[in-house]
């Protein structure tokens, strides 16, 4: 690759890579400040795809009006092939091999952003490294499709979950910690999903199933049934009625449930024997409520978007053996949604795939399969899993077919089976049973006490909201009573496992009152008094929609059904 500094009319260098110039030839500093203006986008992480002489990142950072971060990628810096600036050596400068962990750097720099991201190529970049460009983009766009799905998730199931929490509360009395089967296995482990390819691996599973521990991820557990396969165990972490909606009329004579706190609680009466509970990665808040309040230290599992990923990541966990998934297909193969018997499976055409948004992507065998934004997004989850958390079991993806999933290992089905299985294995048994939480009723009880204290520190704050005189700025007194309510409600919240019902209402706070360019004192006080109040209201509905669940779990206990609707 050919670099050359040019000295451009303005007497400013400008830079030519190959025949292109990357900069103007005439007046760089004024185009810069130019496509700045261009560019820019409040309140979104700008990705600049391009370095060159810097101007371009001068002049975004002159203009930034709520400190958005700037993240610059340059395939040149690989080889140190052009110099950066020393006022930028402390910025976010990224060379090509940050594009295969975008999702990492996207984190690390732009947590909060989730969905807005600004990319930027500079002039030329695009056309001399079109390949990773192209990587870039489709790297940032499943990031921000993982993310409105986690987000979309979190407020669909906020009510759910909370009211499956509390309930399944009464299963820590039978149950048992994941951390039982730490390492119980050095046999194979095979992971099946629901896509479509599962069905032609069922003939090997049934040849072979007494040779692994096979572990069913959520409803493939329905299909797995319907053809006499019943799983040893099945992991399910699904709040929502369709979940439940997929067992209520299965059972399980063998198969043992491996579940979360959020999990539907009506699935559990699926299954005659014991089960097992763990923690979620994403819900620090609940899984330190688990521990410092109810002393039950779960096994915190590495998780995704979906149940496949738990289910993947508990496989490493109960055995030393090699491990298989099957039908993680994450794509339309043959035209449908998922493997015969599952509750939702249907024939895809045109009119489904564009209601969907799908998009082509790389498949299995290197051919171009029908992915969704969801799918994509899995697959990233599952790329993402060996990042954070490498397998220090041998790992294989034996779907043969769907999309192609980046560093895992492609062997057939029948190849894994033939060389990682021999004789018989043993299923654990029964075994020591250690329930987690005997005295559950003492525990609601004190729950909704502190539910009807946080309610009226709550009010409090709306009182003290509305008897602030000054038209432009909160009293000092008023301040003062503020400060003291928000530190009661955090020091209440701290104590009761409402995180999954209050996250979504800071989120939408947060969002719903941004502060507009050049605000005035007066409109400043004027949102943030609106903001408080907004937030109170709100989080008095969540807590009180808690404490509705907290006591109808008291005085009806029913497993089966959701108690607290919506």
């Amino acid at each position: 690759m050919k670099i050359e500094v040019i000295e451009s009319k303005s007497g400013e260098p400008t830079l030519k890579i190959n025949d292109y110039f990357i900069h103007s030839k005439y007046n760089p500093r004024r185009e810069a400040q130019q496509l700045a203006e261009q560019y820019y986008t409040p309140r979104h992480a700008h990705i600049l795809f391009g370095y060159g002489c810097g101007y371009l990142l001068d002049e975004l950072l002159e203009i930034v009006k709520n400190n958005e971060p700037i993240i610059v990628i340059d395939p040149l810096f690989d080889d140190h092939l052009i110099k950066i600036k020393k006022k930028h050596e402390h910025l976010h400068l990224y060379n090509s091999k940050s594009i295969k962990h975008i999702e990492i750097v996207l984190e690390e720099c732009a947590l909060e952003y989730r969905t807005e991201f600004k990319v930027i190529s500079l002039s030329n970049y695009d056309k001399l490294f079109p390949e990773l460009f192209k990587e870039l983009l489709l790297g940032i766009k499943g990031v921000q499709y993982r993310n409105q799905v986690n987000d979309f998730t979190l407020l669909r199931y906020a009510k759910d979950w909370q009211s499956n929490f509390t309930q399944n509360m009464f299963n820590l009395k039978k149950d048992n910690n994941l951390k039982l089967l730490y390492q119980t296995y050095s046999a194979p482990v095979v992971v099946a999903s629901g896509g479509p390819s599962l069905m032609k691996q069922l003939p090997l599973l049934k040849k072979y199933r007494d040779k692994f521990v096979l572990i069913a991820s959520g409803s493939t557990a329905s299909t797995l049934l319907a053809e006499n396969v019943e799983p040893d165990y099945v992991v399910t972490i699904d709040g929502g009625l369709p979940n439940f909606n997929h067992f209520k009329n299965l059972f399980f004579e063998h198969a043992k449930i491996i579940y979360t706190m959020q999990n539907h609680p009506g699935v559990r009466n699926s299954f005659k024997k014991e089960g097992y509970i763990f923690g979620l990665q994403g819900f620090r808040a609940l899984n330190r409520y688990m521990e410092n309040q109810l002393y039950v230290d779960l096994v915190i599992v590495e998780g995704g978007g979906s149940v496949a990923h738990s289910a993947f990541s508990i496989a490493q966990y109960i055995t030393s053996g090699p491990i298989a998934l099957i039908g993680q297909d994450l794509a339309f193969t043959d035209n449908l949604t998922h493997a015969k018997h599952n509750r939702n499976a249907k024939v895809v055409d045109d009119e489904f795939l564009k209601k969907r948004e799908a998009f082509q992507s790389e498949g299995y065998y290197g051919e171009k399969v029908w992915t969704t934004p969801v799918f994509y997004s899995m697959k990233l989850e599952f790329e993402d899993l060996l990042k954070v958390h490498p397998p220090r079991n041998q790992f294989y993806n034996c779907t043969e077919g769907g999309i192609k999933i980046n560093g895992y290992e492609q062997i057939p089905f029948q190849t894994f089976l033939e060389e990682n299985t021999q004789g018989k294995i043993d299923i654990i048994e029964g075994g020591s049973n250690q329930p987690l939480l005997l005295e559950v009723e003492s525990r609601i009880e004190k729950e909704i006490s502190l539910y009807k204290d946080l309610i009226e520190t709550l009010q409090n704050g709306l009182k003290y909201l509305n008897q602030n005189r000054l038209p432009h700025q909160f009293e000092e007194k008023i301040l003062r009573k503020l400060d003291k309510v928000d530190r009661t409600v955090s020091g209440i919240i701290e104590q009761l496992a409402i995180e999954t019902i209050t996250v979504p209402v800071t989120m939408k706070v947060q969002k719903g009152f941004l502060p507009k360019d050049n605000e005035t004192q007066v409109e400043s006080y004027k949102r943030v008094k609106k903001q408080t109040e907004v937030l109170y209201k709100e989080l008095i509905t969540a807590v009180e929609f808690s404490l509705k669940c907290a006591e109808d779990v008291l005085s009806k206990n029913e497993g089966d059904q959701l108690l607290c609707q919506n």
